[in-house]
């Protein structure tokens, strides 16, 4: 695994952390505890949690209690809905309980979606300011790839920002890293593998033979035609190539896919993965093009 600082924080986190979000499957706090085990067991020392679920939350606190605090960074995620106002006492309640089940003391940055900032109150925005303060959040996040977080980039308290980032991210994602990185933010990537991208049908069509050798070039086929990697870890070393990001987060649904994707940060990306990408991106563009025209 390799590491990177983590903005002023004084903290290095792993190049590939893990996004826990609730998976089928995966229900009791001692399954949480086994797959964050891995993952430390593969040096990822960087966890984002959902607050309010509580057997990741405990699975997390049980995971905790093996490692002293300051050699982890944990985040926890406030997602917001559209029904209920995310008012002081909402962000209040979300706090405590997060705490009480990790017994973490505190968290290094809490993470609000656009949807928690959309509803997001005017005593709830200057809680979040007071949680800083207090050092019971030591940094304020944004997550989300809408106008909502853009409108977050360089405005207080925000001094995170978590997007989604991969080879199909184009020009708008790129100036909103590049717009991020100039406000001072950290930025957090994630969605580093889209689905479409790990089905062969949707690579494009094409593979190379020994009679057309360059057949299937500038479309994604060659996510599956690499040897020696899978999809899955071709796209995952494309982002970490990224050198404004801080962390890239995976959701991993198997304890197995957590070593294949943390040795991805210690290989070095196959020859010419940068051109292939761009041709595949090029002719994508202009086939979407033609179809408006």
């Amino acid at each position: 695994m390799r590491y990177r600082h983590f903005g002023d924080s004084g903290k290095a986190v792993s190049a590939v952390s893990l996004l826990l979000t609730e998976t089928p499957g995966v229900n009791s706090a001692a399954q949480w505890r086994s797959m964050i085990f891995s993952a430390m067991e593969n040096g990822v020392n960087c966890f984002d949690a959902p607050a309010g679920c509580e057997a990741i939350e405990e699975g997390l606190g049980a995971a905790l209690q093996a490692v002293e605090r300051r050699l982890l960074f944990v985040i926890l995620r406030v997602r917001g809905d559209h029904r209920a106002p995310m008012n002081a006492a909402r962000l209040s309640e979300l706090l405590r309980g997060a705490l009480s089940r990790t017994g973490a003391a505190y968290f290094d940055v809490l993470m609000l979606d656009s949807a928690a900032i959309a509803s997001l109150t005017q005593d709830g925005r200057e809680l979040l300011a007071e949680v800083r303060a207090a050092a019971i959040a030591l940094k304020i996040g944004v997550s989300g790839d809408d106008d909502i977080a853009a409108s977050c980039i360089g405005a207080e308290p925000f001094d995170v920002l978590a997007t989604p980032f991969n080879l199909v991210s184009g020009w708008t994602e790129r100036r909103r890293l590049r717009e991020a990185a100039d406000a001072n933010m950290v930025i957090i990537a994630y969605d580093p593998a889209p689905l479409e991208m790990l089905q062969a049908n949707g690579a494009g069509v094409g593979k190379a033979t020994h009679k057309n050798p360059l057949n299937g070039t500038g479309t994604y086929a060659f996510l599956h035609d690499t040897r020696g990697w899978t999809a899955e870890e071709l796209c995952l070393a494309y982002v970490l190539t990224e050198p404004s990001l801080a962390t890239v987060q995976c959701q991993i649904a198997h304890a197995e896919m957590i070593e294949k994707l943390a040795n991805v940060a210690e290989r070095d990306p196959p020859t010419g993965l940068s051109a292939q990408i761009e041709m595949a991106r090029f002719s994508t563009e202009r086939e979407r093009q033609k179809k408006r025209a």
